[in-house]
C-alpha cells in the first residue's frame, strides 16, 4: 500500500462477496448499481485506479442473486454469516485489470474463469486481510476518508508483516471454556 500510491479507493460489497474473497479465493467482481427501474448496470471504474489500491469493506446488504450463482454454478455452501462487523473494511487489494466480456476470454475460454458472472469485470491481486476496521459506508468507489486512513494504514502493515494474523485473531477472541472447580454449583462450596 506504500510505493507512492496516494489514493485508497473503499468499495463496499454485499455479502456474501466478502467470505467468496476471502474465504474461496474470489479475485474478479462485478460492481454494479440499480437504475430508476430496479435494472442492474456494471460500473466501470473512474479512470485512472487501476493499480490503485482498494479498501474492501462489508455492505450491510445481501446479494441473493450472487450467493445463488455461487451456490449453483460453484456448487459453494454460502454461510450467512462470515465473522465481520456491518460497515467492516475487511481487506485491502490492488485494482490489477478491467476488463469486458467482449474483450476477455476468461468469460468463455476452457476452462473459463468460475467466478465470471457479468460484463465489466474488476480483477484483484495483492489481496491482503486486515483486522477489521469499522467506517461509514460508500455509495460508489471513493477515496478512504482522511478519518480512517491512519489506522487503514497501520492495520495494512500489520497484516503485510504478519503481526496480525486472521486465524490467530478468531482463535483468541473465543471466551475461554469455564473450569469445572469440584466444589458444587457456582464454585461457592454449597
Amino acid at each position: 500500500m506504500g510505493g507512492g500510491m496516494s489514493a485508497i479507493f473503499q468499495l463496499t460489497l454485499s455479502r456474501p462477496w466478502p467470505w467468496a474473497i476471502l474465504g474461496r479465493g474470489c479475485r474478479v467482481l462485478f460492481p454494479s448499481t440499480t437504475d430508476g427501474q430496479g435494472r442492474s448496470q456494471a460500473v466501470r471504474p473512474p479512470p485512472g485506479v487501476v493499480g490503485h489500491y482498494l479498501a474492501l469493506q462489508v455492505g450491510r446488504g445481501w446479494d441473493v442473486e450472487g450467493a445463488a450463482f455461487m451456490e449453483r454454478r460453484l456448487g459453494l455452501y454460502v454461510p450467512a454469516d462470515d465473522g465481520f462487523p456491518d460497515g467492516a473494511i475487511f481487506a485491502v487489494a490492488r485494482l490489477s485489470q478491467v476488463s469486458t466480456i467482449c474483450n476477455d476470454s476468461r468469460a468463455f475460454g476452457r476452462p473459463p474463469e468460475p467466478w465470471w458472472r457479468g460484463s465489466i469485470a474488476w480483477w484483484l491481486d495483492e489481496v491482503l486481510a486486515v483486522e477489521p476496521l469499522e467506517c461509514p459506508e460508500v455509495a460508489s468507489l471513493t477515496p478512504v476518508s482522511q478519518d480512517f486512513l491512519p489506522e487503514l494504514r497501520e492495520r495494512f502493515t500489520l497484516a503485510r508483516d504478519g503481526l496480525w494474523r486472521p486465524s490467530e485473531a478468531r482463535k483468541n477472541e473465543s471466551p475461554a471454556p469455564l473450569e469445572a472447580s469440584g466444589t458444587g454449583q457456582f464454585g461457592l462450596g454449597l
